[in-house]
């Protein structure tokens, strides 16, 4: 069986990588053409809303969905747990985003934003219909059921980037970018929820609390994890918000929207694709497969990231309009600092998957106590300064991560390290490169568009040489993956 599953999850590697960032792509081109419509301050106002309503949804999880993928049912009521864990994990998630909308004119004089009581209740309800969408798309992902997953969200993502950009050009302002949310999760539950019968997770024999109790129990540490994850994610906007204007909010989480991408878009959904694989797998193969799957990762996140920070004067000088300029030192530090993040997400995929609930809450606690410890005590030296301290965050995470695996059997922190070290000394002379052919491209009278292109290819061509150099092994391990998946299709399609 666990031949099949690790074909399986290097399928769903790979189809994460694939959509996601076909997706991510255009939506960058979108999030771009964003900034010609709509001004930094109020962009930062509708980052604060989205922020709470976001954590609002993190905070009131209790782990319910993952159920779906590491609960025991007994023969022949699965069906009936999964409508328990609908009707709760709906039931408290309405009932909390409902009460936050109520409670936006308070939540706007904390943060200082006006304007966010227009903003939080389409927001809220954009997160109440992604809860709808998380429960079929568990059951998907305990089926490994991956490439359904990717269509789905990468569906869900375009019609965000066409509708905001849609909606923005006809005057909407930052309107356009709540609506466009509603939209995305509206596709994306409908998407999600088309190929899952609905007796699979719509089954509502009776409501019992014993039942409950039994599911809430399985799912707290999950719960604290992701909910931690969320915090971290979102409460440095909230931080930002308290020591700085709404102007700077928004050039900070532009800045980190963009140097997100290779993480969340790559990293996040690559360990959503682990998880469950990781749990299918005997106990004596999760070590290894966690080293090929940290390498195959670095392979792949880490030139995204470390080849943005390199080119981000470049993109932001020659992409961005006037007033939004001030992107560029934020996404050059945000880009650099989170080539890390990913690392911690695949360690505690590993985690999660074998069932360690106690280093699963660690791993998350360690999150939010670094972000919440060192992002206030570099904002008063600037908040270029103060966003240094998501790299700090993150990089605890991974550490703390390590450590608990390895006291769970798993490999050793320096065999992780080991793991990615040739992916990140392949970065090395990419970002060299990149950073010294701008200005003699723009001095042999190329365009700066021009140039950025020409810059980015010299990076990539670099990159590929560098790798296969210094991180042979892992490198030929991707390309037969894809070898094999292309072959795969071209099977089922003759």
């Amino acid at each position: 069986m666990s031949a099949s599953v690790s074909a399986k999850a290097a399928k769903g590697f790979l189809w994460s990588i694939a959509t996601s960032l076909g997706a991510r792509l255009i939506g960058v081109v979108g999030t771009l053409y964003l900034t010609y419509l709509i001004d930094p301050a109020t962009m930062g106002e509708v980052s604060n809303a989205h922020a709470a309503a976001l954590l609002a949804h993190a905070l009131t999880g209790l782990g319910l969905t993952q159920f779906l993928i590491v609960g025991e049912s007994k023969p022949g009521e699965e069906d009936a747990d999964a409508g328990q864990v609908t009707v709760l994990f709906l039931g408290i998630g309405f009932l909390a985003l409902g009460m936050l909308a109520l409670c936006s004119a308070p939540l706007a004089r904390f943060l200082h934003s006006p304007s966010l009581p227009s903003y939080l209740p389409g927001l809220a309800l954009s997160m109440a219909i992604d809860r709808v969408g998380a429960v079929p798309e568990r059951i998907l992902a305990k089926n490994l059921e991956f490439r359904a997953i990717g269509l789905g969200r990468t569906a869900s993502e375009l019609s965000y980037t066409v509708s905001s950009v849609a909606l923005a050009s006809l005057g909407w302002g930052g309107m356009a970018v709540v609506v466009a949310n509603v939209i995305r999760s509206c596709i994306y539950a409908f998407v999600m929820a088309r190929p899952v019968p609905a007796a699979r997770w719509l089954t509502i024999k009776h409501l019992a609390m014993h039942r409950w109790l039994s599911i809430v129990r399985l799912g707290i540490p999950y719960w604290i994890n992701h909910a931690m994850i969320l915090v971290s994610r979102r409460g440095d906007n909230l931080i930002m918000a308290r020591a700085f204007s709404p102007e700077i909010v928004g050039l900070y989480n532009q800045g980190y929207n963009v140097a997100d991408i290779p993480a969340t878009q790559v990293g996040e959904q690559v360990a959503d694709v682990l998880f469950p694989s990781f749990r299918m797998l005997p106990p004596e193969e999760r070590p290894r497969a966690l080293l090929e799957a940290l390498a195959l990762l670095a392979l792949v996140v880490f030139p995204l990231s470390a080849g943005l920070a390199a080119v981000a004067p470049a993109v932001v000088g020659t992409v961005l309009p006037e007033r939004w300029q001030g992107v560029a030192p934020y996404l050059t530090i945000l880009s650099a600092v989170g080539i890390v993040r990913p690392i911690g997400w695949a360690l505690g995929a590993y985690l999660q998957g074998a069932g360690f609930g106690g280093a699963i809450m660690a791993s998350g606690f360690s999150l939010v106590v670094a972000l919440f410890t060192t992002m206030p005590a570099l904002t008063p030296f600037g908040p270029h300064v103060a966003s240094c301290a998501v790299g700090l965050t993150f990089g605890t995470h991974a550490l703390v991560s390590a450590i608990a695996v390895h006291r769970h059997g798993g490999p050793s922190p320096w065999a992780v390290l080991q793991a990615v070290a040739g992916p990140f000394f392949a970065c090395l002379p990419m970002v060299v490169i990149v950073r010294l052919a701008h200005a003699p491209l723009l001095t042999l009278g190329f365009s700066p568009m021009s140039a950025l292109l020409g810059e980015t290819a010299m990076g990539a061509v670099s990159y590929v040489i560098a790798v296969f150099v210094v991180a042979r092994a892992p490198a030929m391990r991707l390309v037969r993956l894809a070898q094999d998946a292309l072959a795969s299709r071209r099977a089922a399609a003759l």
